[in-house]
């Protein structure tokens, strides 16, 4: 439990679902009161022709101009519909979009069913879908992503992260999408094995842990960039670990419950930095509107230390917090020790080599650029921890 709760508390979350979300070529308009087949655009309906203007693109455009003239909302594609963050997300996009969300087959998202929206499903590695469900499209924002820190999904996470992104954003750049905002992590960045601020501009040190996330998310980052050199207007947005309602891997059984419980005796010796995830939403919409082409931009909360984050979490849900942290030099021989069991045997157990790794760094983070050039910063996260232990109190009821 205390290898579980060191994990939990600093292992860097990415806020999209676990499985990776796909699109599909054809789409039908969700219904507010009943939800949408899969039934492709009724085709007595009168086909629009998009009229791009020549001139060039502005990332602040608001408004879609049709051949006939009229004007409407621009439509924007959302990749990992079903995620912890799209819950927050996708509202604020709603305010000023046509949404279309990309789902896993057959899955049907109860809480965005009075937000009018199109519907697709499908697969990231099916092109010809891809390419299907970005017709008419003009902004698109890429939550979809693979999260793990076994080892043995490597290749997995190479596979949806970085080619998946690679292959999204190609396929934007030839459908002439107007914006394209790429949702990574703070793992793309940087690490310290000291409790100092790191900025958009560190250099990348990940590589020689080989943690699988931070790599292939890294990988994602450039091809985004190599898009971007080529006409893309893209944007890439790096939030921390985030705390609200509906992250499953926040909820019961997890760090707040354990917390709760009495059952974390120590505190991880690195820190991180945490928001609540109301906070980041609100600065990807900011990057989406106002960000710079080509820039990517820390969406950070608060920096805490291991202790200091269990404190919050106490706080939040009446617990009691540890007031000593694990010797570094024993997180050190137990990730060692996990790596050989990891290497000779697999291993399924939530607990991975990699995770322990992480628990002896400091993963902190400056948002001054986002504060700087996008009007955007975080508040506590305590109502982010608050929100989510509340959800998981209503569940248990």
């Amino acid at each position: 439990m205390l290898t579980a709760t060191i994990a939990t508390a600093l292992s860097p979350r990415h806020p999209a679902n676990p499985d990776c979300e796909t699109g599909a070529c054809k789409a039908e308009p969700l219904s507010t009161n009943k939800p949408a087949g899969l039934a492709g655009m009724d085709s007595t309906k009168p086909t629009l022709t998009r009229t791009r203007s020549s001139s060039p693109r502005r990332h602040h455009e608001t408004n879609a101009t049709f051949a006939y003239g009229a004007h409407v909302q621009p439509l924007c594609f959302v990749t990992g519909a079903s995620s912890f963050v799209a819950r927050a997300l996708v509202p604020r996009l709603a305010a000023n979009h046509r949404l279309r969300l990309l789902v896993r087959p057959g899955q049907h998202i109860a809480h965005f069913q009075d937000i009018p929206h199109e519907r697709v499903e499908g697969r990231l590695e099916d092109e010809a879908a891809l390419a299907g469900a970005l017709c008419d499209v003009d902004h698109v924002v890429h939550l979809a992503a693979l999260v793990s820190f076994r080892p043995a999904d490597r290749d997995a996470m190479f596979a949806a992260n970085r080619d998946g992104t690679e292959r999204l954003a190609q396929l934007a750049l030839a459908a002439d999408v107007r914006r394209f905002l790429h949702v990574s992590t703070i793992s793309a960045v940087a690490y310290s094995k000291e409790p100092i601020e790191l900025n958009e501009d560190t250099p990348f040190n990940f590589g020689s842990l080989r943690i699988g996330y931070s790599d292939s998310k890294f990988a994602a980052e450039q091809h985004v960039l190599d898009a971007a050199s080529s006409g893309l207007d893209a944007v890439i947005v790096n939030p921390p670990s985030m705390y609200g309602p509906g992250d499953r891997r926040k909820g019961d059984g997890s760090l707040l419950s354990a917390v709760m419980q009495g059952k974390v005796k120590m505190a991880p010796p690195g820190g991180t930095n945490v928001a609540n995830v109301e906070d980041v939403c609100d600065g990807m919409i900011a990057a989406l509107e106002r960000g710079r082409t080509g820039e990517r931009y820390i969406l950070g909360g608060e920096n805490l230390t291991g202790i200091e984050l269990l404190q919050r979490i106490a706080k939040a849900v009446g617990g009691q917090a540890p007031k000593r942290k694990v010797p570094r030099p024993l997180l050190h021989i137990t990730a060692s020790a996990l790596r050989m069991k990891e290497r000779l045997l697999g291993g399924t157990s939530p607990i991975t080599s990699e995770i322990v790794q992480l628990a002896r760094l400091y993963m902190w983070y400056s948002s001054a650029k986002a504060d700087r050039e996008l009007d955007w910063r975080a508040g506590s996260v305590d109502a982010g921890i608050q929100a989510a232990w509340r959800e998981i109190e209503v569940a248990k009821s």
